[in-house]
């Protein structure tokens, strides 16, 4: 079993030694390497996960949370976009750099560019039509897809805009 170790609301694994986490459970790199301590194009350990990615390995039992509090799986963020687009066979990463909330890829991350920016949309939020060419025009010039993706009647439910005439 692999342990996460909590720092506030961060989430590291620094031992890469023990039992690998099943497929599709990606993080983030986000140290330095020994060697090459000056330097900020390649990263090493600890390994930097999401909080939707804690709660799915903690949920299948892949691995269990030291922290100075008690941590529960109740004590993160249960999002049914993340758990919905896991279960699709994605691999999810965060979307922050591109406005969105996720970038999906349909393989390994370190082989293969992500596809798709997803945005979720809360149920009450409107979306202008300016947003929607701001989200469709960015995703174009990146190569990606631009998906707002929301709940109808408990089901999450997805939208591509794509920008057409370049």
């Amino acid at each position: 079993m692999i342990t996460i170790h909590q720092y506030g609301s961060k989430y590291f694994v620094f031992d890469a030694k023990g039992k690998s986490f099943e497929k599709k459970v990606v993080g983030t790199l986000s140290g330095t390497l020994p060697q090459f301590p000056l330097q900020n194009t390649f990263y090493g350990l600890p390994l930097l996960l999401l909080p939707e990615e804690v709660e799915l390995v903690i949920r299948h039992g892949w691995a269990q949370i030291v922290a100075k509090k008690k941590s529960t799986t109740s004590d993160l963020c249960k999002n049914p976009l993340f758990n919905d687009l896991w279960s699709k066979g994605y691999y999810i990463t965060s979307g922050i750099k591109f406005g969105g909330n996720y970038l999906l890829y349909e393989k390994d991350p370190m082989c293969s560019h992500s596809k798709f920016i997803v945005e979720l949309l809360l149920p009450d939020e409107i979306i202008s039509p300016l947003d929607i060419i701001r989200a469709g025009r960015l995703a174009t010039n990146v190569k990606k897809t631009h998906v707002l993706a929301g709940t109808v009647d408990d089901m999450m439910t997805y939208y591509s805009i794509e920008w057409a005439g370049f």
